[in-house]
């Protein structure tokens, strides 16, 4: 028994994702939009609109590069062309209209990756520069924001840290990651400086954690992010985005314009996804030193 004519077959389609599936006008429009675009080329291609079974993935990748060819396709605009083709011959299965489908092969296009959000060094200064240190919470504001800055650490590891984690003498904290793995991070000038002055004016308690909030307890995740956008306010910066994770991508932003070596900065992040990570950064522990003390002057 022959199949229907293509037109009837889309006419189906967009009763099927109106019915069937539920889908909003535009969303359905958006959809029979793509088809109609691919049923176009293949009357272009063969001359006439060929039987639904001859459509082949090498007409379907064919239309996909000349769409890229003429219109310069977003990859996101691209993957909903192929996710609409992709639908409608899984509804020509379910019709019983094909046994397998052409577009199968064809693979959604890799999404840009988006560069992380950082401060450059006139923002970093305006962002350092905004606590008022003059007194003990300004103090600690500002060494939270230094830390953060100058060493790379989540937000989690920063609140996790206890007085204990700390020796100024060596000039390095003990930081506990992902994964319950503990790394040892060095500590330049500024943040030597700016933990010193916090914990003289620090409010004598029992509480082991470094930073304090209020109450004099281990201070909030919600405060360090809140604190980090007011004062990023203050400073005249209102990139999208800003939070303590984005002064971690701005510690290794300025290492890597700095030329530091990216073992180095991967080992200074943590990044567990190097497994000779720990061994480098045993090895090259003065190094590291080194390259974080590139910072002070910026």
């Amino acid at each position: 028994m022959p199949h229907p004519r293509f037109s009837k077959i889309l006419y189906d389609f967009e009763s099927f994702l109106s019915v069937e599936r539920n889908l909003s006008p535009q969303t359905r429009q958006a959809y029979v939009y793509d088809i109609d675009r691919f049923a176009e080329y293949l009357v272009i291609r063969y001359t006439r609109m060929p039987a639904i079974e001859a459509v082949t993935t090498d007409d379907i990748r064919a239309y996909l590069e000349r769409l890229q060819e003429k219109h310069h396709l977003r990859s996101t605009t691209l993957a909903r062309t192929i996710s609409s083709i992709r639908q409608f011959f899984e509804f020509c299965i379910e019709r019983k209209y094909l046994q397998t489908s052409p577009a199968d092969p064809i693979h959604n296009p890799k999404k840009p990756k988006r560069l992380p959000v950082f401060l450059v060094a006139n923002e970093l200064k305006g962002l350092l520069s905004a606590p008022d240190r003059s007194e003990w919470r300004g103090r600690r504001d500002y060494a939270i924001l230094v830390v953060l800055a100058f060493t790379g650490i989540r937000l989690k590891e920063i609140i996790g840290l206890d007085l204990d984690d700390l020796d100024l003498t060596a000039r390095h904290i003990r930081v506990l990651g992902k994964g319950s793995k503990e790394r040892i991070v060095p500590l330049n000038t500024i943040v030597v400086d700016a933990l010193t002055d916090y914990l003289r004016e620090r409010p004598a308690t029992p509480e082991p954690a470094l930073f304090l909030g209020r109450a004099g307890h281990r201070i909030a995740p919600r405060t360090v992010e809140g604190l980090v956008v007011k004062y990023a306010r203050q400073a005249g910066i209102f990139k999208k985005g800003i939070s303590p994770h984005k002064l971690r991508h701005t510690f290794a932003t300025l290492l890597h314009m700095k030329d530091v070596d990216i073992l180095e900065i991967q080992a200074l992040l943590g990044h567990s996804s190097i497994t000779s990570t720990q061994i480098y950064t045993h090895t090259y522990s003065g190094k590291l030193k080194s390259a974080v003390e590139k910072l002070t002057d910026i």
